[in-house]
């Protein structure tokens, strides 16, 4: 904590009450900025003041990104008579397709367009994007939740996106707890930028925090050492092992890596074979032991949901591990953090593990998943790092004293 005593401040119109003192609350104007915006309409009325071509609804837009959401943005507009200027797209495998009736270009393109046209990011690594966009000479370029939130009667919100503004109002004080229970001025500087970022969906302004070396394995916070067990939830194909196994120089006891995706788990099992050390699982990590519903792209969009196609299991890593040691573990896993946290409690209490923890499934991660871990076992010193410009790997790392 950075305070014994609760320190009190005024901030707009709110009594702001955390384990800040006025000096700490002053250098986190985005925390200061959450609450002089009192309601709803005044957090969308702000937002919309840094994306004025989207205040209202538009009639022409371009969109960067074809993927996903780029064809779920390009439907909607479809619907709603939007016209779409262009569609372009990075990945030379999208470029020359079609979506509906719309071709998908390279960024040649956007020469030709004009400079006042709205640009949309349909991405959720929007930084790099809006500031190669922005040097080109565009004045409107927004990241897609702006639509969503400014618009969501037509534009449903994507799960990281939905109740995004209603839960930086309800959870003010918070934010403000969580702030307080950092362990770092970095992190504090990390959750002020993610709190601008919310509130005015600006890429830049994660700019300065961004930490895009080792995700999920900060080496400004920990070394590993040579007897590590590690548990990899939500494995993927094994790119955070490699980065771990790097780390440790091939030195370690034994690494357990939790994919449900059956397509993805098959890589990722192919990719080990050759080391007896490392156990590939094809099942999610959850509270208990069941069969839950995923929505699979064979990648890392993929979710666990409720209508989902596939039908996965998904397992508590107390009934895995039974007892026995571990020294790391990492989650992300589509939003099932905080029932995974839940299921692994046991171990957490007992073992006192390093924690790496995606905090950005959805909003309220970024203060929940710190008070569930709080609630397993108090005592860790917690850190916030941002590993990428957008919405995605904002982590929570829980270290043992």
């Amino acid at each position: 904590m950075l305070m014994s005593a609760i320190a009190r401040k005024t901030v707009g119109n709110a009594d702001l009450v955390g384990d800040l003192g006025m000096s700490d609350i002053n250098k986190l104007p985005w925390l200061d900025q959450l609450f002089s915006d009192p309601d709803p309409t005044a957090m969308r009325r702000f937002l919309a003041s840094h994306h004025p071509a989207l205040a209202n609804l538009p009639s022409r837009i371009a969109i960067l990104g074809a993927a996903e959401e780029g064809q779920r943005l390009v439907s909607i507009c479809d619907r709603h008579d939007i016209d779409i200027a262009v569609i372009v797209d990075d990945a030379p495998e999208r470029q020359g397709t079609m979506i509906g009736s719309h071709p998908v270009d390279s960024r040649a393109v956007l020469d030709g367009l004009d400079r006042n046209t709205p640009v949309v990011i349909a991405s959720h690594l929007t930084l790099n994007a809006s500031q190669s966009l922005k040097a080109r000479g565009f004045r409107n370029v927004s990241p897609f939740p702006v639509l969503q939130i400014l618009h969501g009667d037509l534009f449903a919100p994507h799960m990281f996106h939905t109740g995004w503004s209603e839960d930086l109002l309800a959870n003010q004080r918070r934010y403000a707890d969580l702030a307080g229970r950092l362990a770092d001025d970095a992190s504090r500087r990390v959750l002020d930028a993610v709190l601008a970022y919310r509130q005015t969906l600006v890429p830049e302004t994660l700019a300065h925090v961004i930490q895009d070396e080792d995700p999920y394995l900060a080496a400004d916070l920990f070394a590993l050492r040579q007897d590590e067990i590690y548990v990899d939830g939500g494995a993927f194909d094994g790119d955070t092992i490699r980065l771990f196994i790097q780390r440790t120089g091939g030195h370690f006891q034994r690494i357990l890596g939790f994919e449900p995706d059956p397509t993805t788990f098959s890589r990722l099992a192919a990719n080990f074979a050759e080391d007896q050390r490392v156990v590939p699982v094809n099942a999610g990590l959850w509270s208990r032991a069941d069969t839950l519903h995923f929505r699979n792209n064979a990648g890392r969009a993929s979710i666990l949901d409720s209508i989902g196609e596939v039908v996965v299991n998904v397992l508590a890593l107390d009934d895995v591990l039974d007892g026995e040691r571990v020294s790391f573990i990492k989650m992300n896993i589509e939003g099932a953090e905080l029932e995974a946290l839940r299921g692994a409690a046991s171990t957490i209490r007992r073992f006192l593990p390093k924690l790496a923890i995606a905090a950005y499934h959805r909003p309220s991660d970024l203060w929940e998943i710190a008070k569930v871990v709080d609630e397993i076992a108090p005592g860790y010193n917690m850190y916030l790092r941002q590993h990428c410009g957008g919405v995605v790997e904002t982590v929570l790392y829980a270290m043992p004293h």
